[in-house]
């Protein structure tokens, strides 16, 4: 019989990554309205340019990978002493 797995991973790894991902989208989300605001109804709001954009895409998908890959570094680190209980 295959044992049953628990997907929750005990621990808090990645989550500074996460967070760090979440808001660095968030920063990139709201610099994409703003310019969508500027362009549409003539406002003058501040706008980061479009190195900036992609710096910060990039920055939050690096981090969600980042995450990730911590979260499941864990996830191996905990199956592999479970396994080792049996």
């Amino acid at each position: 019989m295959v044992a049953h797995q628990n997907n929750r991973v005990g621990g808090k790894a990645g989550r500074g990554a996460l967070i760090t991902c979440f808001v660095l989208f968030g920063a990139y989300f709201i610099n994409v309205l703003f310019g969508k605001l500027n362009i549409s109804y003539g406002m003058s709001l501040p706008h980061l340019g479009n190195v900036a954009e992609f710096l910060l895409l990039s920055m939050a998908s690096v981090s969600l990978i980042v995450a990730a890959l911590k979260a499941e570094s864990l996830a191996k680190q905990t199956n592999n002493k479970t396994k080792g209980d049996e």
